[in-house]
């Protein structure tokens, strides 16, 4: 059997194509996909692609990607040619920002809020990114996550910071206190809706349940974990900033990738050592350094 090797045609001068690798004398292709969403013409293209060029197999990874298997030596440029026609490129491997997860957002009930925006924002400006290490990121529209992107080097994670407008309106009809998870949220006397926020995990479900309407959104935003991890020992990142405005992801996202970049060590491969040792507390202290933050 063949060692992966990056996908270079030896002495070419073309840089290396981590995303293209070889196993048993064939090519396997990686497929960015942002935020796991493609058209049913990429799909065919896709479909064409394999057929032609490879096994005609396509796996699905665990983080929203496609792979191509068995392309012959003789067609890889033909079939990453006939890939980038059909709007999608190579990507997702190596030493630098990976695909980037979303969960379907607003699709979903009990989202807060739809993430795959502010997903493909993210991609288009750090995707890709060279770094000292691999960094995989996640995007959920709730606290209550399909994806789990607690288990990523960063997880961003939908909040809403629910209030009650109107307690003469409130019927006291307890959805509320039926779709809580926590038990925050309950009718407390007077049969009104109250909300123990040291409980509340700002899912939002109080506020996108309410029959009444009498619940909104205070605030909308989201969390954000750093260092965590999927491979062995499974571990949750630790919170960066409990809860921080929309507008406030993208360029604290970019203060965590260039603080990463000129501080890691060689070792330091993931996020996960790099948070370890620099600690928590010091990396809210330099990051969170002129970001307006709602909850620290």
């Amino acid at each position: 059997m063949d060692n992966k090797t990056s996908g270079t045609t030896k002495g070419s001068q073309k840089p290396k194509r981590p995303y293209l690798t070889k196993k048993n004398g064939k090519y396997e292709l990686k497929v960015r996909v942002s935020t796991g969403n493609l058209t049913a013409q990429q799909l065919l293209a896709l479909k064409d692609i394999s057929g032609t060029y490879g096994s005609g197999q396509i796996h699905l990874t665990a983080r929203q990607e496609v792979l191509i298997y068995d392309i012959e030596e003789a067609h890889v440029e033909e079939a990453i040619s006939r890939l980038e026609a059909a709007g999608l490129k190579g990507g997702s491997a190596g030493m630098r920002v990976r695909n980037i997860m979303s969960c379907v957002g607003d699709r979903c009930k009990n989202c807060a809020w739809d993430p795959a925006a502010l997903a493909r924002e993210l991609d288009e400006k750090y995707g890709e990114m060279d770094l000292p290490g691999a960094v995989k990121m996640a995007v959920a529209g709730c606290p209550f996550p399909c994806i789990r992107p607690q288990l990523n080097d960063i997880g961003i994670i939908g909040r809403i910071l629910p209030r009650l407008v109107d307690e003469e309106k409130c019927k006291g009809c307890g959805m509320c206190e039926k779709v809580c998870k926590v038990g925050a949220a309950s009718v407390g006397e007077g049969k009104k809706s109250v909300t123990d926020y040291n409980l509340c995990a700002m899912c939002g479900r109080c506020v996108l349940y309410c029959p009444s309407s009498v619940r909104i959104a205070e605030k909308t935003g989201v969390s954000i974990t750093v260092g965590g991890g999927g491979s062995w020992p499974v571990t949750e990142g630790p919170i960066l900033v409990t809860m921080i405005g929309l507008d406030q992801v993208i360029p604290l996202v970019g203060k965590i990738l260039n603080y990463y970049k000129e501080n890691a060590l060689s070792a330091e491969k993931r996020l996960r050592p790099f948070v370890k040792r620099i600690g928590i507390e010091k990396l809210k202290k330099d990051l969170l350094k002129g970001v307006e933050v709602i909850i620290p």
